[in-house]
């Protein structure tokens, strides 16, 4: 793994989204290496320093942990280049289980790592 590569954890994907979709369709259908975006908030209702995550498909799948929002999105705001990708989905091989999302992040420029580089599916 890259040495200035972290692991966080999201919160937030059980439920659905404003629009109908569903954080947990969208979890089933990601695989480690799959690329995601961290996109600030300022207007949520909730949270003004929410920092909301995305797939690649641009579906909301949950959010950082407040503390580790206000951390990201003031990287966010000043223009770190963050760059995010799937490490894992809890929960994944359990049939019916609530699924969980572990993202791999680098602040620095490059490519977060896995321990193993995952074959990736080609984009639908």
């Amino acid at each position: 793994m890259g040495c200035n590569d972290f692991s966080l954890p999201a919160v937030g994907e059980v439920y659905d989204n404003e629009d109908g979709t569903s954080r947990q369709d969208e979890l089933r259908l990601l695989v480690p290496g799959d690329v995601l975006a961290l996109v600030r908030e300022p207007d949520n209702p909730h949270d003004r320093m929410a920092v909301a995550i995305f797939t690649a498909r641009g579906v909301r799948v949950g959010y950082l942990r407040r503390d580790r929002a206000v951390w990201v999105g003031s990287k966010i705001d000043r223009g770190y280049p963050i760059n995010v990708i799937v490490e894992r989905v809890k929960g994944a091989h359990l049939q019916g289980a609530k699924l969980g999302l572990v993202m791999r992040v680098n602040m620095d420029g490059e490519e977060p790592e896995l321990d193993e580089q995952p074959v990736r599916r080609a984009a639908a």
